[in-house]
């Protein structure tokens, strides 16, 4: 991800740790689809469920999911926060060219 976005000069990371509101989006999108899939493969193969594959491919899931939300999650989590301080938006912005 770039440091600043190329049209309006927003800082993206403005501190350390700015990003752990993506990290938390980025868990809570994991858990979700998770408890999804455990929940329809159990469902799905009832009366006998195969704990083995459906093992293997919860930790597929939780290995996955993760990789491919992140960069969606950071874009999420800066959107909140422009939504939640559009003030440090506009001053950041109007200073510089």
């Amino acid at each position: 991800m770039v440091e600043r976005c190329p049209r309006c000069r927003y800082t993206f990371e403005r501190e350390e740790g700015f990003f752990l509101g993506a990290y938390v989006i980025n868990l809570a999108i994991t858990q979700l689809a998770l408890g999804v899939f455990i929940a329809g493969g159990i469902i799905a193969t009832l009366p006998d469920p195969p704990a083995l594959q459906l093992t293997l491919i919860g930790i597929t899931v939780a290995v996955g999911v993760p990789l491919v939300a992140y960069p969606f999650s950071k874009t999420l989590w800066t959107a909140i926060d422009m939504v939640m301080h559009p003030e440090f938006r506009r001053t950041q912005t109007d200073g510089e060219p």
